[in-house]
């Protein structure tokens, strides 16, 4: 079985600066590796049962994430904005998924800085998708998949093609060291740009602005000199809000 990762493809959000007029702006100009990449990689190796697993990815950073971890080659989309909407990101990996061909389940972190993707990208796709993935075995050309559900588990036997959006439990017990990182670097990367991929959504939405949600400032009593007065100064508040 053919399978792919989708890894490194969000932006973290502590890196997001808002401007007080509404503008965005970002400390880091590319995608970050998510907590649940290391998992969705462990997944597509799983699930391969010893076929090939192929990595996508952004051409930007470190690419060799993947190959670090396990995968045989790397395509890396070259050209995406900073500011990609979810849904120009699942468009843009759902044609290099389709490009590449003959794949059979992709996996990706459920990444909760970005978290419509992996839905969206099934959806782009046409095929189902199943949340929460915590383990996948081959199953006689199925896949058993266990995935979290509500305070337990449960287990789905499934056929392909499926989009399989994982959830790691933890974090990665042994990252690679340099050693295996230089070597990974060796392995096979194509670049694709993103012009070359059919990701138009200007017919469906555009993004008019940005802008910080609405806040109220906070009342502050200080009781450092006065208690009972700051005591009675929180009391009146609070009547005044309806509280009491």
């Amino acid at each position: 079985m053919k399978t792919a990762v989708v890894f490194k493809w969000a932006m973290n959000p502590a890196d997001q600066v808002a401007a007080a007029d509404g503008s965005v702006s970002w400390a880091a100009n590319r995608p970050e590796a998510g907590d649940d990449d290391h998992a969705a990689i462990a997944t597509a190796i799983s699930a391969a049962d010893g076929g090939e697993v192929v990595g996508f990815t952004a051409a930007s950073g470190e690419i060799a994430f993947g190959a670090s971890r396990g995968t045989e080659r790397t395509i890396a989309i070259d050209g995406m904005a900073v500011d990609a909407q979810p849904l120009e990101i699942a468009r843009a990996y759902t044609e290099a998924i389709r490009k590449e061909g003959n794949i059979d389940v992709v996996a990706i972190g459920d990444c909760v800085w970005d978290p419509m993707v992996p839905s969206l990208l099934a959806g782009a796709l046409g095929w189902p998708v199943v949340s929460a993935v915590d383990e996948v075995k081959p199953d006689n050309g199925n896949l058993l998949i266990t995935r979290r559900y509500g305070t337990g588990t449960q287990d789905l036997l499934i056929t392909g093609p499926v989009v399989l959006a994982v959830s790691a439990r933890r974090e990665e017990a042994e990252k690679p060291g340099m050693r295996v990182v230089l070597q990974a670097r060796k392995k096979p990367v194509e670049t694709v740009e993103l012009s070359e991929l059919s990701t138009d959504t200007n017919d469906l939405y555009e993004v008019k602005g940005y802008r910080k949600p609405e806040t109220t400032a906070a009342k502050i009593f200080d009781a450092t000199s006065d208690l009972d007065g700051a005591v009675a100064q929180l009391i009146q508040a609070m009547q005044m809000e309806g509280v009491l």
